[in-house]
């Protein structure tokens, strides 16, 4: 399982919180707890959306030894999207092919950048897609989640998106902690983040602490992340209700975002 950050706004304010995933995937305290290992190191990758440029990257390197990572930090605009994402592999190859986000040309004329926390039955999702499971033995069960979401998610309005996170449901073994950014040619900008791990987790105190997300919510930032980055930074953030799922609507030219809540279920779409 990994380690993600969700950041929309200002740039500056998100350097606090992409030092913060820096420093967790090298030293995880609540990932060695779980007798896990400690460190994040498969792998890494982010989106960069500002105004008028998307710097999408990654690497089979760990984060922690990448010299991209401090590029990283002196690319963060004014305003922006980011995305960011540092692997400890459960299902899939160790490469650059499997590190995330990925990015998917969606047939419905958007393109999507996506990226998953989590264990999911990659049998339901190869089966629901219709794919041979030979050809991707080696593809990671959270490339096929966003394989997915790009093939069936029809448009961009917050209940598509909502929609179809949700039935992603009934394939997660652990958890379905995710970012994403739908683009489209026109220039409309959304992202995307759920929190949600299985009910035998939430009675499990160590299983619960490391797949828990938190959040961050002021006038120039919003931002999801993974709990260990608690650990590394003074910004203060909240605990996330398990099942929830946030689109923001992101205005470039403008420099604004709108923040909106939903519970992941087909009947709480259409109540913000």
């Amino acid at each position: 399982m990994c380690r993600i950050l969700l950041a929309v706004g200002n740039g500056y304010r998100m350097r606090p919180l992409v030092e913060a995933l820096i420093k967790a995937s090298k030293d995880d305290p609540y990932k060695a707890a779980r007798g896990r290992g400690n460190q994040h190191k498969d792998g890494w990758g982010y989106v960069l959306v500002s105004n008028g440029s998307i710097i999408h990257y990654k690497s089979s390197k760990p984060i922690f030894e990448d010299e991209e990572a401090n590029n990283l930090l002196e690319k963060l605009p004014d305003f922006g999207v980011l995305i960011l994402h540092s692997r400890a592999a459960s299902q899939g190859k160790v490469n650059s092919f499997n590190a995330q986000p990925f990015s998917y040309a969606s047939p419905h004329g958007y393109q999507l950048y996506f990226m998953h926390n989590g264990d999911l039955l990659k049998e339901l999702l190869l089966e629901g897609l219709k794919l041979p499971k030979d050809k991707y033995e080696e593809v990671s069960d959270s490339y096929l989640a966003g394989l997915y979401l790009s093939l069936f998610i029809g448009s961009t309005s917050d209940e598509d998106i909502v929609e179809r996170l949700a039935l992603l449901k009934p394939t997660v073994r652990t958890s379905l902690n995710t970012g994403g950014i739908l683009v489209t040619p026109g220039g409309e900008v959304k992202a995307f983040g759920t929190a949600y791990m299985s009910e035998e987790y939430l009675d499990d105190p160590l299983s619960k602490n490391y797949m828990r997300i938190m959040s961050f919510y002021s006038a120039d930032l919003f931002a999801m992340m993974s709990s260990t980055l608690e650990l590394y930074t003074f910004i203060p953030l909240d605990e996330v209700e398990n099942g929830t799922a946030f689109v923001v609507s992101v205005n470039l030219e403008e420099e604004k975002f709108d923040v909106r809540k939903y519970g992941l279920s087909i009947e709480d779409i259409t109540s913000p």
